[in-house]
């Protein structure tokens, strides 16, 4: 019993702290617990706490920054360089950049989805609603069940339909129909 500490080369042990002069290194033959029974474990710098790692409810696994709008950085080797492969910014209320691609597979649903740049879609996609600002340029078959609105006019070929307006660019109109073609004003 020591109740002035214990000093073992560059280790001090005093009370229920362990101190380390140098670098201090934990090397087991088998695996190393953390067994808090707060279910916390914090990492400090200079008596600064933070970050932890938490177990939330008991069903849940928590990483946690402890200072005020600090950003988290997941970073992986890819080849010989160290990439942050995905950010959360604390301050932009948790808004996570990827480095790279987003793969998902199965269902994936955004409450708001802001894309700059380019959408491929392969398949079928089933939108509620949808608001572009652009152009689109569709390579196959457009098929629309419902009404089409379009407030700054449509063109089909050389055809335009703006407003009251149904201007022919080129060339003779023809209507043809299948049954009475009938004038209204």
């Amino acid at each position: 019993t020591a109740n002035a500490g214990v000093v073992v080369d560059e280790m001090t042990l005093d009370a229920d702290t362990l101190t380390a002069t140098d670098t201090f290194t934990i090397d087991a033959v088998g695996s190393i617990t953390l067994d808090a029974d707060s279910g916390n474990v914090k990492f400090a710098d200079a008596g600064t706490v933070y970050g932890q790692l938490q177990n939330g409810n008991g069903s849940q696994f928590i990483m946690q920054g402890m200072i005020s709008d600090q950003d988290m950085f997941f970073k992986v080797k890819d080849g010989s360089s160290t990439i942050n492969a995905i950010t959360i910014d604390a301050s932009a209320a948790g808004a996570a950049t990827f480095n790279d691609k987003i793969t998902a597979v199965g269902t994936s649903v955004f409450a708001s989805l802001d894309i700059s740049g380019d959408i491929d879609v392969d398949g079928t996609t089933n939108l509620d609603v949808v608001d572009i600002d652009g152009a689109v340029d569709m390579a196959s078959t457009l098929a629309v069940a419902g009404v089409v609105t379009a407030n700054a006019g449509v063109v089909v070929d050389n055809f335009t339909l703006d407003g009251t307006t149904l201007a022919l660019s080129s060339g003779n109109m023809t209507l043809d129909a299948a049954g009475d073609i009938v004038l209204d004003a």
